[in-house]
């Protein structure tokens, strides 16, 4: 376990920053690569101009790019993934993509030891200016070597 905080002064000023604006596209390969992963295949993806499957939306975000965030700890674990959408999406569709780093957290303890906690969030905005959707994705970076199963073990 660190012997301060890793939340520096420079750490907390990068809450806020944002990538630039990306152009994505809702291609049906993104859908069917979508589909494996959720549906653990692609069989009837939808067609350009139909509607797309709601998780297509981890398929733009793979693809829109992502902010270089700092590795302070050596390991990273997925918490969670969040979405909401303003309107159905289209197979076809072209969005501009921008991705923000929304907040950093630390805990001291627990199982994992000393952890802090990185949200990202990014903003799918369709060609006429409009929100169309939204994505969040929380991530643990952590130092196994100071979990609670670490201090267990010697």
């Amino acid at each position: 376990m660190p012997e301060r905080s890793l939340l520096t002064d420079e750490v907390r000023a990068a809450i806020g920053r944002a990538t630039d604006p990306i152009r994505v596209r809702l291609t049906p390969r993104v859908v069917a690569r979508t589909m494996d992963v959720y549906l653990g295949h692609h069989e009837d993806v939808p067609a350009e101009g139909a509607e797309a499957p709601g998780f297509a939306i981890a398929g733009l975000e793979t693809e829109s790019g992502s902010l270089e965030l700092m590795d302070l700890m050596p390991n990273t674990l997925l918490i969670s993934n969040e979405w909401t959408f303003e309107r159905p999406l289209i197979v076809g569709e072209e969005f501009e993509a921008r991705t923000v780093l929304a907040d950093i957290s630390e805990r001291f303890g627990g199982q994992f030891g000393y952890s802090l906690t990185v949200r990202t969030e990014v903003t799918f905005t369709d060609t006429t200016g409009a929100i169309a959707a939204r994505g969040a994705r929380t991530m643990m970076q952590y130092d196994a070597a100071g979990s609670r199963a670490s201090e267990e073990a010697t």
